[in-house]
């Protein structure tokens, strides 16, 4: 019997509707039923997590608590059923944004951070890193969007954590319509190190969680819960820093500390947070004489750089003055690693072992895997791969010179050093050095390897199955054909199309839920103006506010004709006679007309190059 909806009173069935109902059960019971269905896999992204730190853990740490008594921490051990962690070496440098972003196998952004400098505008860009969301955390499943809340993960790190974590795995329980994964990116893992919080007691309690997670899975879905963990980089755990004086070094040594390079001694230096590598923007000119005099810099390692008039050939310098070429061939992806003087990144042992396996060709290239082979354990794992793809590839706008600092050294801006110093600071990264460069990839399921982030996606089906944003979300991009070719792993229509595309032009993307149900030709209207303040903090290819009523107006109704476009995008090109002010901020925002009233699209922020032309990026 039941309780009826509306009576309050016991209803009686006869015995034939009770044998109806029951074989009803008994039949969906054995169906499957594919529109009710939890996800298979729970791929947890943590940001920061050091392979060292995850490997300790398994295999048990002792502790002191607060009464100096030892006490063991152990978690995602063999016991309950996880595989030994493996080591997923990051990008060089090794940060958050173009780590993820290579992992995932996204088109490079626009720069290592969220403030960058544009070789087309010829101008350092700032974007806010709290407001603004980049691909990679739009492909999540679940990510903490409230900026108040990202803002609380500098100050209160653990708690915003634990409200991270309990949001994402609450989350998951709603998805009941997805066969594949279960994406979620954790951030305040970083924060919690940087700020110098236990990382080992916060990952055991995680453990705990996702068992009892699995445990109720286990009863609900009648199978095991698939977790796959990645993280993009590791953590150096130095207890103190210096900070190093990198602008009243070189404005000593007679170059100036610009935001655009319209001199040869002018450089500009991008500059967010606090990490230990240092990115420098300069007349490439200077750059065979900027690196050998930054190897004096106090607390730099290793100075990289890319020699200028030989695009395939990049040298590295270290602080005792030690040089070494390091040659790429693009096209068969090796590397040859030719010392000068000495021997910077200690590699002459790896090229002994590389030749004595008959590895080198007869110029001394060997492949990028036999280089990976054979230096994963070394102190600069993938050197000659990631100093390569740090100065050509990981960006769109890479930097001529980057510097890896010793650990206990930090780049920031005096403000930042200044809040430092009246919090905790026990940690950071994105240097060279395996501490910093080395994240890790851990599997319940399958067995994983030593991998890098170039690499990892091929593991496991190329991450297909995350979250497709742009059928579900409005938004719009300027784009390129060179840069969409950037693009690793293709995924949209758009990541083949493009190759129909002018090559110097640029092209506004569009995508919404809303275009699916209009016309191909159905005209987007557009609004661009001038931008007379300071770069405001939003994010340059999603929603945000009305469309302008000022302004250039503009109508887009001729798509690009591809062959098999989706219904939820429109990629235009821009008008021949579309030229602005040069080396100038504008916005431009869109909307379709609706049924009763106008329906806002996007809006973001953009730059024009020396033409007056819109730049990509």
């Amino acid at each position: 019997m039941f309780l009826g909806a509306n009576s309050g009173r016991s209803v009686h069935f006869g015995e034939s509707v009770r044998r109806a109902v029951l074989l009803l059960l008994l039949v969906l019971q054995a169906s499957p039923c594919t529109g009710l269905a939890l996800p298979k896999r729970l791929v947890l992204g943590l940001d920061g997590i050091a392979y060292r730190d995850m490997k300790s853990l398994q295999q048990g740490v002792v502790c002191t608590n607060i009464w100096g008594r030892p006490f063991r921490r152990q978690a995602f051990t063999s016991s309950e059923g996880y595989f030994p962690a493996s080591r997923l070496v990051s990008t060089f440098p090794s940060t958050s944004d173009v780590a993820w972003t290579d992992i995932f196998g996204d088109r490079p952004l626009p720069g290592y951070q969220r403030t960058y400098f544009s070789a087309a505008a010829n101008s350092q860009i700032v974007i806010n890193g709290i407001t603004t969301t980049m691909e990679h955390e739009s492909q999540m499943n679940w990510q903490l969007q409230n900026n108040m809340f990202r803002t609380m993960g500098y100050v209160y790190p653990v708690h915003t954590y634990e409200l991270e974590i309990h949001e994402a795995l609450r989350n998951f329980w709603n998805d009941m319509d997805n066969n594949g994964g279960y994406y979620v990116y954790i951030r305040a893992t970083d924060d919690a190190q940087h700020l110098d919080r236990d990382i080992l007691d916060m990952l055991c309690g995680l453990d705990n969680q996702l068992q009892a997670m699995r445990d109720r899975y286990r009863k609900q879905a009648g199978r095991d819960l698939q977790i796959l963990i990645l993280s993009d980089h590791g953590h150096n755990h130095a207890s103190s820093f210096k900070r190093v004086a990198v602008r009243s070094f070189l404005e000593k040594a007679g170059y100036q500390i610009m935001e655009s390079i319209k001199n040869p001694k002018d450089v500009v230096l991008p500059t967010t947070g606090i990490e230990d590598w240092v990115e420098i923007h300069n007349a490439p000119a200077a750059t065979i004489t900027l690196v050998p005099l930054l190897t004096h810099l106090e607390g730099a390692d290793l100075v990289t750089g890319r020699v200028p008039d030989q695009p395939d050939r990049f040298l590295v310098m270290n602080s005792r003055g030690e040089r070494a070429d390091i040659d790429w061939n693009p096209a068969n992806h090796t590397y040859r690693y030719s010392t000068e003087k000495g021997d910077p990144l200690n590699y002459q042992p790896v090229i002994e072992t590389l030749a004595r396996e008959q590895l080198l060709d007869a110029d001394g290239f060997a492949t990028a895997d036999a280089w990976m082979a054979a230096t994963l354990t070394n102190h600069y794992p993938l050197a000659l791969e990631r100093i390569v793809r740090g100065l050509t590839r990981v960006t769109l706008n890479p930097a001529t010179i980057l510097i890896s600092l010793n650990n206990g050294y930090v780049h920031c801006g005096f403000l930042m050093q200044k809040g430092a110093d009246l919090s905790t600071f026990g940690s950071t990264h994105g240097a060279l050095d395996n501490l910093n460069s080395d994240g890790m990839v851990l599997s319940n399921f399958t067995p994983t390897r030593d991998t890098s982030s170039k690499r990892v996606a091929g593991l496991f089906d190329d991450f297909s199955d995350v979250r497709n944003f742009r059928a579900e979300e409005n938004g719009a991009e300027l784009v390129t054909k060179t840069e969409q070719a950037l693009t690793r792993i293709a995924r949209e229509p758009f990541d083949s199309d493009y190759q129909v595309l002018s090559s110097n032009e640029v092209y506004l993307r569009v995508w919404s839920p809303q275009l699916a149900h209009l016309d191909l030709n159905a005209p987007v209207n557009v609004t661009i103006e001038k931008v007379n303040h300071f770069p405001n903090p939003q994010n340059h290819r999603l929603v945000s506010g009305p469309a302008a009523a000022l302004g250039r107006h503009l109508t887009f109704n001729q798509p690009v004709a591809f062959s098999d476009p989706p219904a939820y995008e429109r990629v235009y090109a821009l008008p021949s006679d579309l030229v602005l002010k040069p080396l100038t901020e504008y916005r431009i925002s869109g909307w379709i007309r609706g049924q009763s009233k106008s329906l806002n699209l996007f809006e973001f922020d953009f730059h024009t190059d020396g033409r007056g032309r819109p730049a990509a990026y």
